[in-house]
């Protein structure tokens, strides 16, 4: 039957659900000759039946849709199981002034059409259909409102299958019946029982099949889609970590970030920080670039999914778009080439080539000696060791706008990968949190090496880690000497008047959550080692940071001095927040007890944590007892 016209004049013409209805019958019991009062559907649940719709006939009816005219004769014969079924009663609106009666007749008889079919993919329909019947039953106008749009989305969903019933798409096997069931529902408690009862097999059974196709259980699987849409409100919404668990299903937050942690190697606060980073808009209020403290165990990506190969590169492998600007760099570069190969003597030299093993625990050649490293998010950490990169993105550039006044834009968080490719890099540089397809798409340019990120990293090991790939470790042992001999002179020379159980932690305000830091990282060492604060019991289960608390636990459990890394117009507002009564309470904020020094200081190269180091000096100096 061809569904356009159909189709077409539901679009045109408005419905009113007029009834929904539930039914279950017992094995034996017969509804004969029931006349419909109005239009509508009939969709089969579960059980055994034999149907009868004027005409139509269904032998099977399990997950059966039958769409009837007002006055079709019903008849439903139960077999051996109890048999459930749903009832859609609606009427078209006639409401088209300036038709004729003849026309409207025509249009009408569209919807006298009966038909019946089995649904390829019944749980679309089962969820709507129980939704639908969940808000009629409550009665009330806003409810019905709501079942008109779930109505349509129901008529939507059924002629979708309609029409794929007739290019005769096979049925979904039962394990992809499960995983649709999953994706439509993680949002709400699922158990095995549930499934077993949904599907009728046996919990053992369902897992069997569902483990030869996906490689998991279905709860494993649960969780993996629970946390995958987690990753993804984290990294492209402003919703709060809070939030976010609450609606990929967990009401207690500790146990997701649990969870999180397990799953992918860091807290959703970390997660969050990292995702932040790599964004390239302008900052907004309380919107952070990274984090405090560093983490620990396993990085964000598996080691197992990240076994990329090295591809050259190639114009047909790069799915951009070619601005003229590349072109043009294109062909100048190829000219280049086509003259340099036209001279025999001028063989080019091949690269010599070392294996490195990344923060990602893959292994990959680079160059012993790189000379043009496009460097993403790191690009200062080349300075001290006497190298720029050939290309960063315009954050870095943003804060050292005289020391690499002579360096590529590549744009702002990850970069354009035309301006990436027309650089013609020898190795690209960037944090190990980014996706697989970032390293992906930028390994077949260069090869692509990720580095360990702390959020606040240990500039001292990050800066070995440079001074390993660019083999400069002479000159990276060089500054990281000058720098412990600085900090050493901080221990020795700087007095700070507390008492020995004087508490402090350190922190940042995004949203109205606490993201607290830990005892690592540059900035949590000189706190909890060099100054000599301590951490409030309280505080010591999240030691290792990364950890995201309610504003109410700064009250609750509170500290004697704060550490922020806040931005200027970031302070401005935790200060406005901070003069409400309730907050007046805590030691901290009563006694101005606030040391704040930016994060773009700590998280992007030696020489700027250099400068936090003296403005966090500074601070401490002036503090009274």
């Amino acid at each position: 039957m061809e569904w356009l016209e159909t189709i077409r004049l539901w679009n045109q013409t408005p419905v009113k659900v007029l009834d929904i209805r539930h039914f279950t019958m017992k094995p034996g019991e017969r509804l004969s000759s029931y006349s419909l009062p109005s239009s509508g559907f009939l969709f089969a649940n579960q059980g055994e039946a034999r149907l009868m719709l004027d005409e139509i006939e269904t032998s099977a009816a399990k997950f059966q849709v039958l769409h009837g005219e007002k006055g079709a004769s019903l008849n439903i014969w139960c077999l051996n199981q109890p048999f459930e079924y749903y009832l859609i009663l609606y009427k078209p609106v006639q409401e088209r002034a300036g038709q004729s009666s003849f026309e409207r007749e025509d249009r009408m008889a569209l919807f006298r059409q009966n038909y019946a079919f089995q649904a390829l993919y019944p749980l679309p329909l089962i969820s709507l259909v129980e939704q639908m019947n969940q808000q009629w039953s409550n009665r009330n106008e806003l409810d019905k409102l709501q079942v008109n749009g779930l109505f349509y989305q129901f008529v939507h969903e059924h002629f979708r299958q309609l029409q794929m019933k007739e290019i005769k798409i096979s049925e979904p096997d039962l394990a992809t019946q499960i995983a649709q069931y999953i994706q439509e529902h993680f949002q709400k408690p699922i158990a095995m029982e549930t499934m077993a009862k949904r599907f009728h097999y046996s919990t053992h059974y369902l897992v069997k099949v569902f483990k030869r196709k996906y490689g998991c259980s279905p709860i494993e699987y649960v969780v993996q889609t629970r946390i995958n849409r987690a990753k993804s409100l984290l990294a492209d919404t402003d919703a709060s970590i809070r939030e976010v668990a609450e609606n990929v299903g967990y009401t207690n937050f500790y146990y997701f970030s649990r969870l999180f942690k397990k799953q992918t190697g860091e807290t959703p606060t970390q997660f969050k920080m990292h995702s932040l980073v790599s964004k390239s808009s302008t900052n907004t209020n309380f919107t952070l670039k990274s984090f405090i403290a560093p983490r620990s165990g396993q990085r964000y990506i598996g080691n197992n999914d990240n076994h990329y190969q090295h591809d050259a590169w190639r114009v047909d492998d790069m799915n951009v778009s070619f601005k003229p600007a590349f072109a043009v760099t294109l062909l100048f570069s190829l000219t280049l080439l086509l003259a340099a190969c036209s001279g025999a003597s001028d063989v080019a030299k091949p690269i010599e080539t070392r294996s490195y093993t990344d923060a990602l625990g893959r292994q990959m050649e680079i160059p012993v000696q790189p000379k043009r490293a496009v460097v993403i998010t790191y690009g200062g950490y080349l300075l001290p060791l006497g190298l720029k990169p050939v290309g960063v993105n315009q954050e870095i550039l943003d804060l050292y706008p005289e020391k690499m006044a002579d360096v590529a834009s590549i744009g702002k968080g990850t970069g354009n990968i035309e301006a990436i490719s027309a650089l013609e890099p020898d190795l690209i540089i960037l944090s190990d949190f980014h996706d697989k397809a970032t390293f992906e798409q930028y390994q077949k340019i260069a090869p692509t090496i990720a580095v360990a990120w702390g959020g606040d990293p240990d500039v001292v090991n990050t800066l070995r880690t440079f001074g390993d790939i660019m083999n400069r470790k002479t000159e990276a042992e060089s500054w990281i000497a000058k720098f412990e001999k600085k900090l050493q002179g901080i221990r020795e020379q700087t007095h700070i008047p507390i008492k020995a159980d004087t508490t402090a932690i350190s922190f940042i305000i995004h949203k109205g959550e606490v993201l607290l830091g830990g005892e690592g990282g540059t900035l949590g060492k000189l706190i909890y080692q060099d100054f000599g604060f301590q951490m409030p019991e309280q505080f010591k289960p999240y030691a290792d940071g990364g950890t995201a608390l309610s504003m109410e636990a700064l009250v609750h459990r509170p500290a004697d001095y704060f550490f922020t890394q806040m931005t200027d117009q970031e302070l401005k507002q935790t200060m406005q927040l901070f003069s409400e009564p309730v907050y007046q309470t805590i030691p901290a904020v009563k006694n101005n007890h606030i040391i704040n020094v930016s994060r773009d200081k700590w998280n992007n190269g030696p020489y700027l944590v250099d400068e936090a180091v003296d403005s966090l000096i500074e601070q401490i100096s002036q503090i009274q007892p």
